[in-house]
């Protein structure tokens, strides 16, 4: 593999993008077998309806505090240090949930989990940093196609063990083979993987001190940030609020509420996956063709017509236009909206303004998560997806707010 960059017929994954892609790839045919149904599980060992709003706040809060440090991390002390330790972190953390036999052991495996984001900001920035500006928008697509893949026939696998285990047991064995599979990818990870960025100077510093020069250097990383980067970050708020209103309580509503099998559920949320894969190179395609503002505009439009269908569903047909619907949606927003976040951060920023494009939008997703459970629980089981739309309105409206030199770039 050439370290100038690599295409796989119109694939775009140079270098380091290739590691991380393929590896996130293998690690993903594990836990998709559980993500799409944490929900379920979190209910199934006795969490009540509300507290599972409050698990995902708790995870949100403890998240943006570590992205915020490996911002600073990945800026400072490089980038494959901090991305190797801690996936191996967030690989052993899917143990922790087989072991879970009552709800309030919960707050365990989801602390560790969102600590174990420390290495995000490092991930993203890395991704970045092994790719040519101008073809960032194909290699984000690229990048989504590979990891997307599992998601298209996982999904299926975990509910087929829930439906032949239960829901306790059936999710626990996947877990526990996300974790075994977790740990293979990021070992293969930690072989192959190069420092991107080497800083002019690391600093030896109390603990004291780090924590008064991360909060420090953020914020002179947003002063010196572009008006373009700030107006991503508040689009990132905005839509992290409206996903936190929408996406917690999913797979309750579907499983619980419409009596949708598992399995069923399962090819929904495959149906979604493979839909994405197919349409993210065209995706990419029209990017570079017509400019990353138009494309921004019209993958932030498709997430509210998205829950627009959802609300309206009645019947498995309303759910697959629902399904393939989200599929239009991932397939736009990969390789837009992290582009223009790439395009717009110079390189030495890089690492805590993509922890800024993280950690804004999970404060501000904390109440959101909360609310979200308490609307579900108390006001209607639609109640929290119905309230998300003027949150994804307002945020396409920031996007076009949006002045680019050059819109294809």
């Amino acid at each position: 593999m050439s370290t100038e960059g690599m295409r796989l017929r119109t694939l775009y994954l140079p270098g380091n993008a290739w590691v991380l892609a393929v590896s996130a790839a293998f690690w993903t045919v594990g836990g998709s077998i559980v993500n799409p149904y944490q929900s379920i599980f979190f209910e199934a060992v006795g969490t009540p309806l509300p507290f599972i709003g409050v698990l995902a706040a708790l995870s949100s809060v403890v998240t943006a505090i570590t992205y915020l440090v490996g911002g600073y991390i990945a800026d400072t002390w490089g980038r494959r240090k901090v991305i190797v330790v801690f996936s191996f972190v967030s690989a052993a953390n899917s143990f922790i949930y087989f072991f879970v036999k009552s709800w309030p052991e919960l707050f365990i495996p989801v602390t560790v989990g969102a600590i174990s984001g420390l290495y995000t900001p490092a991930f993203n920035a890395t991704l970045n940093d092994s790719m040519k500006t101008e073809l960032r928008p194909r290699g984000f697509a690229s990048f989504t196609i590979l990891t997307t893949i599992p998601s298209v026939f996982s999904p299926f696998i975990g509910g087929l063990l829930m439906q032949a285990l239960g829901d306790v047991e059936g999710l626990k064995i996947g877990f526990f083979v996300s974790g075994l599979l977790g740990v293979v990818s990021v070992t293969w990870r930690a072989l192959r993987l190069k420092e991107t960025f080497k800083p002019s100077r690391s600093d030896s510093l109390s603990l004291t001190q780090f924590v008064i020069r991360v909060v420090r250097h953020n914020i002179s990383a947003y002063r010196q940030a572009s008006a373009n980067a700030k107006k991503l970050i508040i689009y990132s708020a905005l839509s992290s609020v409206a996903t936190g209103l929408s996406t917690l309580y999913v797979s309750i509503y579907v499983i619980k509420g419409l009596k949708l099998p598992p399995t069923y559920y399962g090819l929904l949320t495959g149906l979604s996956a493979l839909t994405t894969i197919l349409l993210l190179l065209p995706a990419a395609s029209f990017v570079e063709r017509f400019g990353l503002k138009r494309a921004a505009v019209l993958s932030a439009l498709s997430s509210p017509l998205s829950m627009l269908v959802f609300v309206s569903a009645n019947g498995m047909n309303d759910l697959i236009a629902w399904s393939m619907t989200g599929g239009v949606s991932g397939a736009l927003t990969s390789p837009t909206i992290q582009s223009l976040q790439g395009n717009v951060v110079p390189a030495e920023l890089r690492g805590r303004l993509m922890a800024m494009f993280s950690v804004v939008p999970l404060l501000v997703s904390t109440p959101a998560q909360i609310a979200s459970g308490v609307l579900f629980t108390y006001v209607s089981r639609l109640a929290p997806f119905i309230v998300s739309i003027p949150f994804y309105a307002i945020s396409v409206y920031i996007l076009t707010t949006l002045r680019l030199d050059d819109s294809k770039h």
